[in-house]
């Protein structure tokens, strides 16, 4: 694609990647083939790259009609929650790309950008609602435990993606969907450091 080319080149292949944290690499694979996923082109967005003219070989600037459609939600590939026994939790709080959620969809839920980033799955106890390496939105405003309703566990180092029942004596039960896996009880009141990270309000299937 033509336009996708000169706008890359308009803004400078070196200029770009340093602002946006991509690789010369991959704006040069982007612009060759005329062909970005659609979060990478949002993300090119807010570093002056012009969405509408690539698009739609619209003149405008970047802050366009289709740029205002759409959420840029940041992606934690620097850590991944476990739908199995557990995974590590990573150090950095930092996102190397974001994915895009269209407005209407996030206000519609009452969702907000600020509060929302996107994590991957490891495991298959959460099977067959979520898979392994599944992508997950998680909305950290939401950290009171509902029974029934999937939340982002933090216990220590360990992270969970599991559905929660609350017991009477305190405790969160842990249930996996994937029957084979039984479900853990874990002592709010003996756990000194326990995290609810926040609730998975979507998911998204890979098939790779």
């Amino acid at each position: 694609m033509q336009r996708l080319r000169s706008e890359i080149e308009r803004i400078g292949v070196s200029e770009l990647a340093r602002k946006a944290g991509v690789a010369r690499n991959s704006l040069y694979n982007w612009s060759e083939k005329g062909n970005i996923p659609m979060d990478k082109l949002f993300l090119l967005a807010e570093y002056g790259v012009n969405v509408d003219y690539i698009l739609n070989g619209q003149s405008q600037d970047a802050t366009s009609s289709v740029m205002d459609e759409f959420g840029l939600i940041p992606v934690r590939e620097d850590i991944e929650v476990s739908a199995g026994a557990g995974a590590f939790v990573g150090m950095e709080d930092s996102s190397a790309y974001c994915m895009a959620f269209r407005k209407d969809w996030l206000n519609s839920r009452g969702l907000k950008e600020k509060d929302l980033y996107v994590v991957f799955t490891r495991g298959d106890s959460m099977e067959p609602t979520i898979s392994d390496q599944d992508s997950l939105l998680v909305n950290t405003a939401e950290k009171m435990p509902h029974d029934g309703h999937i939340y982002v566990i933090r216990s220590q180092d360990t992270l969970w993606v599991k559905r929660i029942q609350k017991l009477l004596n305190g405790s969160l039960l842990l249930i996996s969907d994937n029957k084979i896996y039984p479900p853990m009880e874990l002592n709010l009141n003996e756990a000194s450091d326990v995290e609810i990270i926040g609730k998975v309000v979507s998911s998204s299937k890979n098939f790779y």
